[in-house]
């Protein structure tokens, strides 16, 4: 009997009613309760990350690339100086600087994969992936002669002999992303190191020998292709290449293979131009 209970009852003997004569709901004791229901959450922040493979990125096939010097100085023949004449460089034998003229050193750069992802400053994994904001460049190189043509057809076994980047994305994103490619500036041209011949991007027409003109096409590795490999021109704008409508698992790939052609008479030296690939949560 609960304290509560005893002085009923004891209040019923005095009254003369004795115990037995009180309600019997003065001797339900069970606890009261009352529920509530406590939504518990999680968030798991979306994160894509893109990894940019080829030919060239580990930089066992570096390619120089020659750069002005803007205020030579000291003995051009032993400080590595070219000079370039009729589109040739060739190793200065000046001894002392010519103000006339314009000397040039050969930088020969190294390459690593590109990794970027989104939101800034998330850290973690994705399908064993590192998934961070640490941006990296990667370069795809070849070789032609004038009057000329090389159509990309990369490999994912073996990138590094090949004209052209795989970009593999990873996201937890539900429904998906977009994969996109642009030129990273208004020139959307191969440019010549002088700036004074250029190979123009082209639309999606077959490149071909005799006429100068680069463009690319996409090949989706796993899951299906993005259909005929059809060629298309880089443009200033965004233009969405591959993506998928739900997250990944172990990663999409695609593969984009450059063509480039050259004229008859196309000025020897290099060319280059830069595009910027972005993958997108949907």
């Amino acid at each position: 009997m609960s304290k509560t209970t005893k002085i009923i009852a004891a209040l019923g003997i005095v009254a003369g009613l004795g115990v037995a004569a009180l309600p019997a709901f003065t001797y339900a004791t069970d606890p009261v309760s009352t529920t509530g229901d406590v939504e518990v959450q999680v968030e798991v922040l979306p994160a894509i990350a893109m990894t940019i493979t080829g030919n060239n990125d580990t930089g066992t096939e570096s390619h120089g690339v020659f750069t002005v010097v803007a205020e030579p100085t000291g003995n051009p023949s032993t400080s590595g100086y070219y000079e370039l004449s009729n589109h040739v460089y060739t190793a200065s034998t000046d001894a002392t600087v010519d103000s006339e003229k314009t000397y040039y050193t050969l930088v020969t750069p190294t390459y690593a994969a590109v990794d970027n992802s989104a939101p800034a400053g998330l850290t973690g994994t994705l399908d064993g992936h590192t998934v961070d904001t640490v941006a990296g460049t990667s370069s795809s190189f070849t070789a032609l002669l004038p009057n000329s043509a090389k159509f990309g057809d990369i490999s994912a076994v073996d990138p590094q002999n090949s004209f052209g980047s795989i970009v593999t994305v990873y996201t937890n994103s539900n429904s998906g992303y977009t994969l996109s490619v642009k030129d990273k500036d208004d020139n959307t041209d191969l440019t010549h190191i002088t700036g004074a011949f250029y190979i123009p991007a082209q639309d999606g027409t077959e490149v071909a020998a005799g006429t100068a003109g680069w463009n690319y096409d996409t090949t989706v590795l796993a899951g299906g292709t993005t259909g005929a490999k059809t060629a298309a021109g880089i443009t200033n704008a965004v233009v969405a290449i591959d993506g998928l409508a739900s997250k990944t698992s172990g990663g999409r790939v695609t593969k984009v293979d450059y063509n480039v052609a050259t004229g008859g008479d196309q000025a020897a030296g290099y060319y280059t131009d830069t595009i910027v690939y972005t993958a997108t949560t949907n």
